[in-house]
């Protein structure tokens, strides 16, 4: 048994497919399956079921968990002997949701890479639960979002703190307002009454998601039952139809100023305008670790350049 092995175990085990293993792991089906094959003769035990379905036996559970420490410990010890030897080389793992990853990573990663030219960086993109997941088995080295939810098992960088913004319809504004538009534009710049549009439509996110949760507790503080036209798991579908008159959005300010999302969003703007919500929905981004594995130097050297652009860009 090699850590060869093990990791062919460890990709069928996660996709608990051959097909889909062999084509994260770019060997054949029938290679990957001997391998398996001969891994289970050299332990001399089962480690999948294969039938009724496709599962891991007994057994395959136990190495499973094992081999998953085993990976750890095999990656942090040569992330330790390479900060040691100053090799600055290795790679960097990141988890961040995918739009997250849209606003942020163009801003992040090109001068990292400038700087760490001999660092690998992984992107996992996937849903807060997912990624905090991964995170805490060791899956991704840092995580990039919301506080985590279980932060007491993780340690925390703060990156940015992230107001939420109304985006209004600049047609919503004239149907409301009309020639006294212009001046709540200017009252609204500084914090957006909501109950002025309390009659008018909504897009929003769906209610798992984090963004809308938050918008539903200011409706309720404000006793607000939003007129929803439509619901979306898609935060730029949402903006993109604001843009196009067809109801308000609650839109986070990351994405307001990101230069990577929505390419006609610029010439969009015309179209609608944001204004802040209540300052106690600003949320905090951070980068998250795990406190019990090691954090190279690449790792610490990312947490230091993400919080000196962002704080930059937000000056």
């Amino acid at each position: 048994m090699n850590f060869q092995n093990l990791e062919y175990f460890l990709t069928v085990a996660e996709e608990m497919n051959v097909t889909r293993a062999a084509k994260r792991l770019h060997i054949s089906e029938q290679a990957l399956s001997r391998q398996i094959g001969k891994l289970e003769q050299e332990l001399d035990v089962k480690l999948f079921e294969r039938n009724p379905r496709f599962t891991l036996s007994p057994a395959g559970k136990r190495l499973k968990a094992a081999a998953e420490q085993i990976g750890n410990i095999h990656r942090q010890l040569h992330m330790e002997l390479d900060d040691l030897n100053n090799n600055n080389t290795g790679e960097l793992r990141i988890g961040v949701s995918y739009t997250r990853g849209q606003a942020l990573l163009p801003r992040l990663l090109p001068p990292f890479h400038a700087r760490h030219p001999g660092i690998t960086i992984t992107i996992q993109e996937g849903s807060s639960s997912e990624l905090q997941d991964n995170l805490a088995k060791g899956r991704i080295d840092l995580l990039i979002g919301y506080v985590p939810r279980d932060l007491d098992a993780f340690e925390a960088a703060e990156l940015s703190r992230e107001r939420l913004f109304l985006v209004v319809p600049k047609t919503f504004m004239a149907e409301l307002f009309g020639d006294k538009a212009d001046q709540k534009r200017q009252e609204f710049a500084e914090g957006v009454d909501i109950t002025a549009f309390k009659d008018l439509p909504f897009i929003l996110l769906d209610r798992d998601d984090r963004v809308r949760r938050m918008a539903d507790r200011l409706f309720s503080r404000y006793d607000i039952t939003p007129r929803v036209l439509l619901e979306t798991r898609n935060i730029q579908t949402a903006f993109a139809l604001a843009m196009e008159g067809m109801g308000m959005t609650i839109y986070p300010e990351l994405f307001l100023s990101s230069q990577s999302l929505l390419p006609s969003a610029q010439a969009g703007r015309d179209a609608v305008d944001a204004f802040p919500l209540d300052g106690d929905l600003a949320q905090t981004i951070v980068v998250a670790y795990h406190p019990e594995k090691y954090l190279s130097n690449a790792a610490r050297d990312f947490i230091e350049e993400a919080q000196s652009i962002l704080q930059k860009d937000k000056r």
